[in-house]
């Protein structure tokens, strides 16, 4: 019986996968449900798995940085299978790195497929080195790969796609978000400040006002005066509330190459 280990920071589609394996797959014990590469690793520690069912884009760390950080000894001992609704650059890389992968909405026959791959690997330890090496391989392409993240903004009758890139930032307007973009256009978007950023990668972008969230690659300049005070590439200033600050300060940091005093 395979012991598996489910990541995804959507809880619906961890129980759907759940759902799927218990009743669709045979060989299968669902030993943990994580919503997040930390809660997943932290499992990891003192818990074990054979086969890792695990989502590339989360929030803070995605599932190519849980594997980054993993102990090369344990990615030997466990079978990887990515379930994904990743861009087709990232599904370009996992073809070629020949890693197991399984799209989303999940299709039972590609999981029974990946699940039954799995089962005869075990007892082949040149399986387990092979896919070590790929899963390295996958990660340093994707490290050296810019992808550009697109996001769907609802519109009356359909959405339109956006690089998250030529987002400079968002202004919250009561229950609506004005997206201020690199050509200096602005969308209105029925969507709260709130549910942008539960969607959008906190390593990129920030919130650094109840009214503000702001791309961390579009800062022109930032002055502390006032409280603080953000200039972005695109001419608007926005203030940065103390709540905010040092978490701004932090990513700040992360984001630009800064001296220390």
């Amino acid at each position: 019986m395979l012991k598996a280990l489910l990541i995804d920071d959507e809880p619906n589609n961890l129980d759907n996968l759940e759902f799927m394996l218990k009743h669709d797959c045979t060989g299968v014990a669902i030993v943990k449900k994580a919503q997040s590469a930390a809660e997943a690793r932290e499992w990891l520690t003192t818990n074990d798995a054979d086969i890792m069912f695990l989502d590339i884009q989360m929030p803070g760390e995605t599932g190519f940085d849980l594997l980054n950080n993993m102990d090369s000894s344990y990615l030997e001992r466990i079978k990887v299978v990515f379930v994904t609704a990743y861009n087709e650059y990232a599904l370009q890389a996992i073809k070629a790195s020949a890693v197991d992968y399984i799209l989303k909405p999940i299709n039972i026959e590609e999981l029974r497929n990946a699940v039954q791959k799995v089962q005869q690997a075990f007892g082949n330890p040149s399986v387990a080195i092979q896919q070590r090496q790929l899963i390295a391989r996958l990660i340093e392409s994707v490290n050296n790969t810019p992808l550009q993240q697109r996001i769907a903004l609802p519109q009356l009758g359909g959405v339109i796609f956006v690089n998250t890139d030529d987002i400079v930032s968002l202004q919250a307007d009561s229950n609506y978000t004005i997206i201020h973009l690199t050509n200096m256009q602005k969308m209105v978007i029925s969507k709260t400040l709130k549910d942008f950023d539960e969607l959008l990668d906190q390593q990129q972008f920030v919130r650094i006002h109840k009214s503000y969230t702001i791309n961390l690659r579009h800062i022109k300049a930032y002055s502390a005066a006032g409280g603080g005070l953000v200039k972005m590439d695109d001419g608007n200033q926005w203030s940065i509330s103390r709540r905010q600050l040092d978490l701004f300060l932090e990513k700040l940091k992360k984001t630009y190459l800064m001296f220390s005093k």
